[in-house]
This record gives structure tokens, sequence and C-alpha cells, in this order.
């Protein structure tokens, strides 16, 4: 198994995406940071540095796919990356009062969760392509396997990450290039906030970089984890939609 050396992780000023970059934080290891907050960022970096990786960093919105290739290309002629983790996201939902998410609010969930993903892909995919090898992992959700009500856009947008992942698999699995997509549950997050309602299996950021890491490092096409929630989601799609629709009201933001 080959021990990626040089990573890029989006979203990585906080949350999951800093977990991630500590949990991969070492001698030798040459880290390339990216996300919106650059104060957040910065801390990020710095704690990792305090691991003794090398770190390249940038604050930028993955939604500006010439500002994120730009950024690949000078990443490239310094350190060949080895991995990259798609991870940067936002949520939303529907007001309190029950009115619907609003067309900007889904649409910035789809072009930043969804359009965010594609334009890292495409960026870094060439040049691993060249290589003939390289390790893609896509961070989507287990709402993308099954959605909630009240956060439509969100589960579209992590759906779409998986077919586009399950297609991109395939496309550059003759380069050598793996394509690995992960579904976590809850993770307790600053994101996960905005959840009002039953959080079952919840995660540490700590415990599901963990799981993800071990996922990437074998190379797992598709990962969904916690298992009990991703089984229960399997079983759920057997269930006619009127029983499903009363199981999933659990999850909604707000109860």
């Amino acid at each position: 198994m080959s021990i990626a050396r040089s990573i890029l992780i989006t979203g990585a000023s906080s949350g999951l995406g800093r977990a991630l970059a500590v949990s991969y934080a070492g001698e030798g290891v040459t880290l390339c940071l990216t996300g919106r907050n650059e104060e957040r960022l910065l801390e990020t970096v710095r704690e990792v540095e305090r691991g003794g990786s090398q770190v390249f960093w940038k604050a930028l919105d993955v939604c500006d796919a010439v500002a994120l290739q730009s950024w690949v290309q000078e990443l490239e002629q310094q350190t060949p990356l080895d991995l990259v983790i798609s991870n940067a996201g936002i949520t939303g939902s529907h007001e309190v009062d029950g009115a619907v998410e609003t067309a900007e609010t889904a649409h910035a969930q789809i072009a930043t969760n969804l359009g965010g993903a594609v334009n890292v892909l495409t960026a870094v995919a060439p040049y691993m392509q060249q290589r003939k090898s390289g390790r893609i992992a896509l961070i989507s959700s287990l709402a993308g396997m099954q959605p909630i009500s009240d956060g439509p856009a969100y589960g579209a947008s992590k759906a779409g990450v998986i077919a586009y992942g399950e297609a991109m698999r395939d496309h550059l699995y003759k380069w050598g290039v793996s394509v690995s997509v992960i579904c976590p549950g809850y993770i307790l997050t600053p994101m996960a906030d905005q959840f009002r309602s039953w959080r079952p299996y919840e995660y540490t950021a700590e415990q599901a970089a963990a799981s993800i890491k071990k996922a990437v490092a074998r190379k797992k096409a598709f990962y969904a984890f916690p298992w009990q929630l991703a089984l229960s989601i399997r079983i759920g799609k057997l269930l006619p939609w009127k029983l499903r629709r009363l199981a999933n009201q659990r999850f909604n933001y707000q109860r």
C-alpha cells in the first residue's frame, strides 16, 4: 500500500476538514490546505505544522474554478499530489415557518457541494492521468443516499457527488487513478449545529477523519458510515414511501 506524501484537502479551515488535516500531518508529509476563511485556515496550518508537516495553503472558494485550477497548477510544480480530498461543503434548509428554501440557498449548496467537487476533480485528475497514479476522495453524505425533507438541495448536491464520483471512478480506473466516494453520517462539527433533530451514532470530527483515512488508504470505491445508519437507509428503500416518510421525519433539521 503506497503512502500519500502530498495531500490536498479542501474545506480545511474547520470541522471535518481540519480533523482530516491533523490526522494526516506528520514528518515527510506535505499538506496543501484550502478554505474560505483565512483566519480559521491559518489555525489549521499552525496545528499541522506542529505535527511536522510542510504546508502550502491558500484561502479560496472551491466554486471559483479558475482560481482553484491556477493553485493546483502551482502545487503540481512544487509537490505532485498523491491524494486529494474534496471536503468543502455547506448546508441549508427550509425556513422554520415551513417556507421553501430559496433558490439562492439551494443553488449555493449545489454550487459548493457538487460544483466544488467537480472543480477539484477536474483540476487534479489530468496530472494524475499523466502520472498514471493518484487517489481522489469525494466527501458526500448519507443524505445523498436518503435526503431529508427539509434539506432538499443539500441531499440533491450530495447525491450528485455520489453519481459524479461513481462515473469518474470508472473513467479514471484505466489510468491507475482511484476515486473513493465517502458518505458520512452525523459528525459533531459547527455545521452540524443546524440540526435540531435526533443525531444517532454521531461521530466526533476526529473519529470520522480516522474512519475516512482508513477507507481511502484501502482505496474503497464507496464507504458509508456509521454502518447502522447506512444499512437502515438501504433497508428503508424497500419500504413503501409512506412508512419511509414517517421514519425520515425524525431526522429533519427542525423537530
